[in-house]
C-alpha cells in the first residue's frame, strides 16, 4: 500500500510540478491537490450570477489580464459552455460561511462556490495565486479542491496618514494589494498632532491650517516647534470627493474603510486650527498654536469642560458619519495628557459638579459624551483601550494595543467589550524588522516578521464566551518614520501578509517554514510584479559578538529568523558567496576584522542583504 501511495505522489508531482507547492497566503483551511491541470486560455469563458456586485465583473477581467496577459469574456446567468470555463456559483452549503468559499479546479472547469460577493472575492484571490508568476505560452493551473473560511471577521491594517500624508492613488494601491490577501478592513488614522487630513465643510480651517506644517528634516523626536511666520508647505488632505472615490474603490475589493478622528489628545492640528477648543481659562502665554512638526506636541488636548468642544465635534462627526458608510467610527481616545486640564478651573468645576474623583474619570466623561454623539449618527464607536480608564464607555468597541498590570487584551473582552487585537508587541509594524543598523530610520526596537506571524490574538486566559468577543486582528503602521511611499511599503510588506494569515487562518494550519517558503518561491516576485518595495529582512543575518580581551579574540555568533538556509561569511572584506566559509557554530576571529555574512538558498543564491559589521 505504501508503494502505491508513493507512486501516486510521484505521478502528481510530475504532472503539476512546482505549481503543486502550497504557496497560498493566507493558508486555507483545506488544500487537496489532484492529478491533472486546467488549461487557461483566451477561449476560457467566465460565468457569474446576475445578482453579483456590478463592479466585480470589470475587477475580475482587470486582474486576470494583469496575471495572465489574456483577455476574457464574462457572461451572467446560466452556464452555456460544456468545458473550459470558470463559474462563480452561489451555494447554500452551510459549511461555507459568509466570506468563505470552495474552489474546485478540474481538467474541464473551475468552480468558485460562495454565499455571495465577499466569498466570491476571496475565492478569486486564491485562484489568482494559482497562476504562475512567469509568463508562459500555456497557463496550466493544478487541479485542486480548496475549502476555506476566515477565522476572524475583522482582518485589518491601519494606515497613519496624519504624520506623513500619502496621496489618494497611493492609498488605493495599498487597498488593492492588501485585499488580495483577504484583508477586509482599512483603518485610516486621519488626524493627529501633525496633520488633519479630511475635509470638513463646516470647519474649513481644519484643512486650510491643520493639514499643513513647517518643513523639518531632522530627527522626528527632536524637532523644534514651528513659528507662526514660517511657511507651512508640508502636508495635504483628502477632499470628501477623494474619500468617496477611495470608499467605492475599497468596496469593490471587499474592504471596509474605518475613519479615525483622534480626540481628546493627539489633537494639536485640531487645536492649532481652532484655538478656542483649548480651555479658555488657561494662561496661553508661550503656548504654540501651530501644527506640530514632529513627535513632541505639548498643549494638544481639547477642553472637556467647554460646551463649544462638543458642539464642534458633533459637527465634525456628522460629516464623517455621512461620508463613511461603515457602521464604525473611531474616535481615538489614546495617550491623553491631563497636564493642561489640571491647570483649568473649568475642568475642576466640572469634576466637582459631576462627582468625578480624578482626571481619568474626566476623560471618561468626555468619551461618554462623544459616544452619545456617535450613537446619534447610528454608528458604533471604537476607541483605543485607554477609553476603558476611569468609568469606561459601555457600548463601545475596543482596540486593545497595550499590555501591563491592566491588560486590555484580556480585560476588555472579559468586561463584555467587543475587542479588536492590535498588540504593540506583535502588530505595530512601525518598528523596524531587522538589525537596527541595517534598517531605514525608525524606532529603536525590532519586530521581526516571524513574531508577527506567530502571534496568537486570542489570550489563553479567556473563556470560550469571552473569546467570542474578539472580533479580529489588526496590524498598525504608524507614520512617524515613513515620509515616502517607498519606505511605507517597505514597512508594510511582507509583515501585513503575516498578519493576514494570523487573521484568516486557523492556528492548526499555520506553519512558519511553509510561510517563508511561500514568500521566497511566489510572493516576493508577486509583490515585485505589482511595483512594491518589499522588505526581505527575514533573510538578514543577525551578528552577535563579544571581545575576549584576555586571548585577544572576538567570539562571533550568527543567526537568522529564516530556517532551512545556509549562512556564509568572510572576514577579509570580500562579499560572501557559497565559496566562502559556511557558518556551523560560534567561531573566533581577530578583533577589528570586517565581518560580512549572507544567507543563501540551496541554489547558491543570496536571499537578502549582506550584513557588514566591524568586530570591535
Amino acid at each position: 500500500m505504501k508503494r502505491i501511495l508513493i507512486f501516486i505522489t510521484i505521478i502528481l508531482l510530475s504532472v503539476t510540478g512546482k505549481a503543486q507547492e502550497n504557496t497560498f497566503i493566507p493558508q486555507p483551511e483545506s488544500v487537496v491537490f489532484k492529478e491533472g491541470v486546467f488549461n487557461l486560455s483566451n477561449t476560457t469563458k467566465i460565468y457569474m450570477p446576475k445578482q453579483v456586485e456590478s463592479s466585480f465583473k470589470p475587477y475580475v477581467l482587470e486582474k486576470l489580464k494583469f496575471e495572465t496577459g489574456l483577455d476574457f469574456v464574462v457572461e451572467t446567468g446560466k452556464v452555456k459552455a460544456k468545458s473550459n470555463y470558470i463559474e462563480f456559483q452561489k451555494t447554500k452549503d452551510k459549511s461555507v460561511k459568509e466570506e468563505g468559499y470552495i474552489l474546485d479546479v478540474s481538467d474541464s472547469k473551475i468552480i468558485v462556490k460562495a454565499k455571495g460577493f465577499s466569498g466570491f472575492f476571496n475565492g478569486f484571490q486564491t485562484l489568482r495565486q494559482l497562476v504562475p508568476i512567469e509568463k508562459t505560452l500555456e497557463i496550466k493551473l493544478p487541479n485542486v479542491t480548496i475549502t476555506d473560511n476566515p477565522r476572524f471577521g475583522w482582518r485589518g491594517v491601519l494606515m497613519d496618514v496624519s504624520r506623513h500624508f500619502h496621496s489618494k492613488e497611493f492609498v488605493m494601491k495599498q487597498i488593492d494589494l492588501l485585499s488580495s490577501y483577504k484583508i477586509n478592513v482599512f483603518h485610516m488614522h486621519l488626524t493627529d498632532d501633525q496633520g488633519w487630513r479630511v475635509e470638513i465643510k463646516k470647519y474649513s480651517k481644519l484643512t486650510e491650517k491643520g493639514a499643513w506644517r513647517a518643513e523639518r528634516d531632522d530627527h522626528w523626536w527632536s524637532r523644534k516647534p514651528a513659528t507662526a511666520n514660517e511657511p507651512k508647505t508640508v502636508g495635504g488632505f483628502y477632499t470628501q470627493d477623494d474619500l468617496k472615490e477611495i470608499i467605492a474603490f475599497a468596496k469593490t475589493r471587499n474592504v471596509e474603510i474605518i475613519p479615525e478622528i483622534d480626540v481628546p489628545g493627539h489633537s494639536k492640528a485640531l487645536v492649532a486650527s481652532y484655538p478656542e477648543l483649548f480651555c479658555s481659562d488657561i494662561d496661553t502665554t508661550g503656548v504654540n498654536f501651530e501644527v506640530a512638526v514632529g513627535g513632541k506636541a505639548p498643549n494638544n488636548t481639547v477642553c472637556p469642560a467647554s460646551e463649544f468642544t462638543y458642539e464642534f465635534l458633533e459637527g465634525v462627526i456628522e460629516e464623517i458619519a455621512d461620508l463613511f458608510p461603515s457602521k464604525y467610527l473611531h474616535i481615538g481616545g489614546d495617550e491623553c495628557s491631563k497636564k493642561d486640564w489640571k491647570k483649568s478651573a473649568m475642568c475642576a468645576a466640572l469634576m466637582e459638579e459631576n462627582g468625578l474623583k480624578d482626571y481619568e474619570e474626566l476623560q471618561s466623561y468626555f468619551i461618554q459624551r462623544i459616544h452619545k454623539i456617535v450613537e446619534k449618527q447610528n454608528k458604533t464607536m471604537i476607541g483605543w483601550d485607554e477609553v476603558l480608564s476611569g468609568n469606561g464607555v459601555p457600548g463601545a468597541t475596543i482596540m486593545a494595543w497595550r499590555r501591563g498590570k491592566y491588560n486590555p487584551e484580556v480585560q476588555a473582552p472579559r468586561e463584555g467589550y467587543p475587542t479588536i487585537m492590535t498588540s504593540y508587541l506583535h502588530s505595530y509594524i512601525s518598528r523596524v524588522q531587522g538589525p537596527t543598523f541595517m534598517e531605514p530610520e525608525g524606532p529603536n526596537s525590532v519586530l521581526p516578521l516571524s513574531v508577527v506571524y506567530n502571534h496568537e490574538p486570542v489570550p489563553a486566559e479567556l473563556t470560550q464566551e469571552e473569546a467570542a468577543r474578539v472580533l479580529g486582528n489588526q496590524a498598525s503602521l504608524w507614520g512617524e518614520f515613513t515620509p515616502t511611499g517607498e519606505h511605507f511599503e517597505y514597512m508594510l510588506y511582507p509583515r501585513t501578509l503575516a498578519s493576514a494569515e494570523v487573521s484568516w487562518s486557523k492556528p492548526e494550519v499555520k506553519n512558519w517554514e511553509r510561510f517563508q517558503k511561500a514568500l521566497e518561491f511566489k510572493h516576493f516576485n508577486r509583490l515585485k510584479k505589482e511595483g512594491v518595495n518589499v522588505a526581505k529582512s527575514l533573510f538578514t543575518v543577525y551578528p552577535v559578538f563579544g571581545i575576549d580581551q584576555l586571548h585577544n579574540k572576538a567570539i562571533v555568533y550568527l543567526e537568522t529568523e529564516a530556517v532551512g538556509y545556509d549562512i556564509y561569511y568572510t572576514l577579509d572584506g570580500s562579499d560572501p558567496t557559497i565559496e566562502a566559509t559556511k557558518y556551523t557554530e560560534n567561531f573566533k576571529a581577530v578583533p577589528k576584522s570586517l565581518l560580512k555574512a549572507g544567507l543563501f538558498n540551496k541554489k547558491g543564491e543570496l536571499l537578502g542583504e549582506i550584513t557588514e559589521i566591524r568586530l570591535k
